[in-house]
């Protein structure tokens, strides 16, 4: 388990996070073929890297008091990006099965996070990432409609 105590220690690392989800792109990258898993995966990697930006260039104090009200996170869910393996004999469903599974993993912390906050900035903040979580799984989510087996989940 994880537990945090302070605004700063927890977007340290949800920056830590999602720089592991731009590292997951990266490599899933090696493993499309399809012009139509590309050009999904250029529009999540562009998504990311814009929200990733904006988390990296946060100013604590614009958020409120760096008090934190306890929030422990389950340890397991935190650490499931760096425990699996893409490679680039990986296929387009097995990488957007993945990926989808780590994102909602996020998601889910995002959204628990943002019900222990201590101002009502860093409430939408953590709504924000959880929403930003979403549109990604949207985009995942009309691919997988559209050229996957709809049994998938």
């Amino acid at each position: 388990m994880l537990s945090f105590k302070k605004l700063e220690d927890i977007l340290r690392t949800t920056i830590k996070w999602e720089q592991q989800m731009r590292d997951l792109y990266e490599v899933a990258e090696l493993g499309l073929k399809t012009k139509e898993a590309k050009e999904l995966l250029a529009f999540l990697k562009e998504s990311h890297q814009k929200h990733l930006e904006i988390l990296q260039n946060l100013n604590i104090i614009d958020y409120g008091p760096d008090e934190w009200i306890k929030f422990t996170a389950d340890f397991g869910v935190l650490h499931q990006i760096p425990q699996h393996q893409i490679t680039r004999d990986s296929t387009a469903e097995e990488i957007f099965v993945k990926v989808r599974s780590y994102e909602e993993s996020l998601q889910s912390v995002y959204k628990r996070v943002s019900e222990h906050t201590v101002s009502e900035s860093q409430t939408e903040l953590f709504s924000s990432l959880a929403l930003m979580k979403e549109n990604q799984l949207a985009a995942i989510r009309n691919f997988k409609e559209s050229y996957f087996n709809p049994n998938l989940g």
